[in-house]
């Protein structure tokens, strides 16, 4: 009968999205089970935690010490992101600039306090030698302020400007006041090596999904998945109960209770999931936040001993455990042989002085005898004191040491450790058998190493992947201080910006690896940057006399060196000056030469017809100036003759507006003249009209007197 458990999900449309990734979760910690309980034992023993049936025997903790020694070879310092153009265009200046933009953004990232990028790696190369499962995890930071005000900018009008603050304020009475971006960072979180999980598999590009477990107290819950969400979610973790770590690994006493929240990342339908095993439902779910092109916010962990039929790990130490248990065994032993292997006897209980001899003896000081004759007659000291045979014991113990160092050489060889790595090398051994055994070291630890540089190019790669993506362009080139590097490299900004932002231009055309993630060798760098002066300079030296005879072949020699350089390492921080250098001396090589020097001779000839040149010239100047002066004179004649011309012209015309301004004035007289008649003739009219109408007015006021009289004399009559 199948388990309904292992029966697998038949189709995920039958299911809601919570119950789906809580079998998904189910199955994968099922699956890492076995791993989980190595690994815990593991760590246990790098640790070096008894139990209290092992806590007396005396163990030798070679495992710890090689790890030890393993990590320093792997990750000795930070490594140094070193980004190029992926194709060694030297005239590909957009794609130079561009990679030194993000190169230097990467540095100034890491070198950020609160960056953990060190940290992890150290914690990460540790979980990859003893758990055997290393993971990190990449997120974006952004720090924000309210933006209260909209400063003026010069050329903004008063309108734009209040349109702009009514928007604000608008926006701010809807509750979501604007932000202004001051900061962002790239951080990276290490993932401890229980909290990583993923789709069972059997190779890693198989994987479905990928995911973490995500420690949160209450305030962070609310904060990250709302307040109506926040304060239902259980605060379900407890290292006691969880089951996952061993006891006393991880701490056990918390004092804030936590929620284990899982941050699941689909890579068929690019969206991320968070959801928890308290509650029915899924907390959030968003749509590819971060635009990578991976899409997964994690470089490929680093995984210990797997094969292609199961992509689950195998601790390092359960391919030497036997070699370890035996020399756990065999290290038991030799310490309780040392404990036994000491001086004890027996002795004769009535020679009283051989007791005092060892109890009471001090230097050059003799103990008495009571009967000598007896006392000699028994042997003396030989014969009262009999002693515990050592050479048994210390013969199992040579043995036993024998045998711990075949072990620890078994160890050594399986591990790749050789004694040069160990610092331990013998007098008589020669140079050059040293040298064959570092040599060997490297080989064998070699493939390690190139794991952990490709883990930490990996971080970088998506590191920059989302400064690109998400960094304001302002605070891309404020970190990268990329226009302080020169003009030369300025004027290629805006282009290398642009290229930034397609995908072509970064898959494509810029390469991100890190380097020196291993112990620096200083007399091996000191001997490569040697080496690669003296090729530069020799090759130089060599092909200039032939670029000197025949310039055609400066684009030649000079690709040819700038090809040569890019192979060396650590070329890069050169290699923008070199290429620049390089262009100047094409340039003034394909310039033409001079011609030679003439001879004597030549030089008499020469001087002869430049005489002869100059005396030509001096009488050409003469008979020109000559020419000269008679132009000006007939000029001068002329101009005379144009300012008479035109004085009589000035004076014709002066007549003229007299004899006009005459005319005017008789004009203007007669005018006079006729208006002063009309206006005599006028007044004479009117004068002559108000005489008769006061004639008239006086005629009607004596003809109303008489009448008044009349009508007087009528009424006297009447009377």
């Amino acid at each position: 009968m199948i388990d309904a458990s292992t029966a697998g999900i038949e189709s995920v449309s039958a299911l809601s999205p919570h119950q789906r990734w809580m079998d998904e979760i189910d199955n994968a910690e099922k699956e890492t089970k076995g791993f989980r309980m190595r690994a815990r034992n593991v760590v246990k023993r790098f640790l070096d935690e008894r139990d209290t049936i092992s806590a007396g025997n005396k163990w030798f903790n070679l495992f710890y010490a090689n790890t030890n020694i393993m990590e320093s070879a792997l990750y000795a310092q930070l490594p140094k992101p070193s980004v190029t153009r992926r194709f060694k265009d030297y005239q590909d200046d957009v794609a130079r600039v561009a990679a030194l933009i993000i190169q230097r953004s990467i540095v100034q990232d890491l070198d950020d306090p609160r960056d953990t990028f060190d940290a992890t790696m150290r914690s990460c190369v540790q979980d990859r030698l003893v758990p055997g499962l290393a993971q990190a995890w990449l997120r974006l930071e952004t720090d924000t302020e309210d933006l209260t005000d909209i400063p003026p900018q010069p050329g903004m009008e008063t309108e734009s400007l209040d349109d702009s603050l009514e928007d604000l304020d608008e926006m701010e009475g809807a509750g979501e006041p604007l932000k202004k971006v001051i900061d962002q960072r790239v951080c990276v979180d290490y993932v401890f090596w229980e909290d990583f999980l993923m789709s069972p598999c059997r190779v890693w590009e198989e994987r479905r999904w990928v995911g973490r477990r995500v420690y949160m107290d209450r305030d962070e819950l609310i904060k990250r998945f709302g307040e109506e969400k926040g304060k239902r979610i259980p605060l379900d973790y407890s290292p006691t109960h969880s089951g996952q770590s061993a006891p006393g690994s991880t701490p056990q006493h918390q004092a804030i209770k936590k929620a284990c929240i899982y941050e699941l990342w689909e890579r068929a339908t690019r969206r991320v999931f968070w959801v928890s095993k308290g509650m029915d439902t899924i907390l959030d779910e968003q749509d590819d936040p971060l635009q990578l092109v991976g899409f997964e916010p994690c470089p490929r962990p680093m995984l210990a001993n797997i094969s292609t039929s199961n992509v689950t790990p195998r601790p390092d130490y359960f391919m030497v455990q036997d070699q370890y248990t035996e020399l756990d065994t065999v290290n038991n032993r030799i310490a309780m042989l040392v404990q036994a292997c000491k001086v004890v006897g027996v002795y004769d209980q009535s020679a009283t002085g051989i007791s005092r001899m060892l109890t009471e003896g001090f230097d050059n000081q003799l103990i008495p005898v009571d009967n000598w004759a007896a006392f000699a007659e028994k042997g003396g000291v030989k014969g009262a004191i009999d002693w515990l045979p050592l050479e048994v014991v210390t013969a199992a113990l040579i043995q036993l040491n024998d045998a711990r160092e075949r072990i620890k050489g078994q160890i050594y060889e399986l591990t790749g450790i050789s004694d040069i790595v160990r610092g331990a090398t013998k007098a008589s051994e020669t140079l050059g058998a040293q040298e064959i055994k570092s040599k060997f070291a490297s080989i064998a630890i070699k493939k390690r190493q190139d794991e952990v540089a490709r883990f930490a190019a990996d971080i970088l790669r998506i590191k920059a992947e989302i400064m690109i993506n998400h960094f304001d362009p302002d605070i891309l080139l404020t970190k990268s201080n990329i226009l302080g590097t020169g003009e030369e490299n300025a004027k290629f900004v805006p282009q290398a910006m642009q290229m930034l932002q397609t995908e072509e231009g970064f898959e494509w055309r810029i390469q991100i690896t890190a380097e020196s993630i291993a112990q620096a060798d200083y007399a091996m760098e000191k001997a490569d940057r040697i080496e690669m002066l003296t090729a530069v300079s020799g090759y130089i030296g060599k092909t200039l006399p032939m670029v000197a005879q025949f310039p055609n072949s400066a684009t030649l020699m000079v690709s040819l060196l700038k090809w040569a350089v890019a192979g060396f390492r650590n070329a890069g921080e050169v290699e923008g000056i070199l290429d620049q250098e390089l262009d100047k001396l094409q340039t003034e090589a394909m310039k033409p030469k001079p011609p030679p020097p003439p001879s004597p001779e030549q030089q008499k000839v020469q001087a002869d017809i430049q005489i002869a040149q100059q005396k030509a010239q001096l009488d050409a100047q003469g008979r020109q100036q000559e020419l000269q002066i008679k132009e000006r004179e007939a000029a001068i004649e002329l101009h005379m003759k144009q300012m008479e011309l035109q004085f009589k012209i000035k004076e014709l015309e002066l007549k003229e507006r007299e004899l006009m301004m005459e005319m005017k004035f008789a004009e203007a007289e007669a005018a006079r003249n006729e208006r002063t008649a009309v206006m005599t003739q006028q007044m004479e009219l009117e004068s002559e009209a108000q005489r008769h109408a006061q004639e008239r007015q006086f005629s009607a006021e004596n003809h109303k007197a008489s009448m008044a009289q009349k009508a007087e004399a009528s009424s006297k009559e009447a009377k």
